[in-house]
């Protein structure tokens, strides 16, 4: 009998993991609530020093876009929309032409829902041109491969034989750090 409700147990959280889409009902307009009993999913993992947490976001049209590497991870997933918190992340980002800039923070965040990777809590990154970057939050949006950084924002380079040093509060760029709006 214990046998057979831990059986009846264990196949209840399985179908809840795997919902079928209703195929008998017609769509409606409006949003449907979230099924009763089934709570958020919350998975959390840990990386080693050598084999870090892995994400790799790839581009619409193929190619990567981006590689977070990361100590250590919290995922929150609610009716197929997750966000992700990563601990100690260190994350490539990389243009279609091959130039990349990488990135470190002490934290990061995935969000799913408006496909952004937000790296916060002080962010130091370099291009494989030799562009720097300091700032204190840095969005990268997979919609449209930019980036936008707030809070302090320097970016330091040679020109000419000239170290050039751009400041302001905020900045738009493409991941070269080369068509780039600072305020």
């Amino acid at each position: 009998m214990k046998r057979t409700a831990a059986l009846l147990i264990c196949a209840f959280v399985l179908a809840g993991c795997n919902p079928q889409p209703d195929h008998g009902t017609a769509r409606t307009a409006t949003p449907s609530p979230a099924p009763s009993g089934l709570p958020p999913l919350k998975i959390t993992g840990h990386g080693t020093a050598r084999q870090p947490v892995r994400v790799i976001g790839q581009r619409p049209g193929g190619g990567k876009a981006y590689q977070l590497l990361a100590q250590s991870y919290e995922s929150h997933s609610v009716q197929n929309v997750t966000q992700a918190t990563f601990e100690k992340t260190h994350v490539t980002f990389y243009d279609k032409d091959g130039t990349t800039l990488q990135a470190q923070s002490p934290q990061a965040h995935l969000d799913d829902r408006r496909k952004q990777v937000i790296l916060a809590g002080g962010v130091h990154a370099k291009t494989s041109t030799g562009l720097t970057l300091v700032c204190d939050q840095l969005v990268y949006d997979d919609e449209n491969g930019m980036l936008h950084g707030t809070g302090h924002v320097r970016i330091t380079g040679m020109q000419g034989g000239q170290q050039q040093v751009l400041t302001g509060n905020e900045f738009t760029s493409d991941v070269k750090l080369t068509r780039m709006t600072m305020r």
